[in-house]
């Protein structure tokens, strides 16, 4: 029952992620292995650094492919290179868990990619600062700095 998995391309932010077909059966692993590539390395640069993992441990898993058939970078925008500088600091912020730094210089930038990163540095700043509100709440020490298990 081999199904001719031929390639989907499904539109998400700036670049076409290829999807396998419902009817396919996993039977063409090269084509596998090529889209789990191809997702490592979109999810990498959007800092979804587990998913990024586990792309790359399942395309680990399979054989290697020839270089003829690894696929290239997906191209750069043209609203990409107007936020390149900004998008590259950002994420040099975001890569050492300075968010709140990452969404200030990605704010008012036009590019889908920027425009991800921008909402999940926010997104990440309001978590952490809920998590630390929540931690203080609940802190052992009485507002002299003495410990207080009561």
């Amino acid at each position: 029952m081999a199904a001719s998995p031929s390639v989907v391309p499904v539109a998400v932010t700036a670049a076409v992620i290829p999807v396998l077909p419902p009817s396919s059966d996993f039977s063409n692993l090269r084509e596998i292995k090529k889209q789990l590539l191809l997702i490592a390395g979109l999810t990498r640069e959007r800092g979804l650094l587990h998913s990024s993992k586990w792309s790359a441990e399942l395309a680990f898993s399979l054989p290697a492919l020839p270089l003829a058939e690894l696929q290239p970078p997906p191209p750069i925008t043209e609203e990409d290179a107007q936020d390149m500088d900004a998008y590259t600091l950002a994420k040099a912020y975001f890569d050492v868990k300075e968010y709140d730094r990452a969404a200030h210089f990605l704010h008012g930038c036009n590019s889908k990619k920027a425009y991800f990163l921008y909402m999940y540095s926010r997104y990440l700043v309001r978590t952490i600062l809920r998590c630390h509100s929540a931690f203080s709440e609940t802190s052992i020490f009485n507002t002299k700095g003495e410990l207080s298990l009561k």
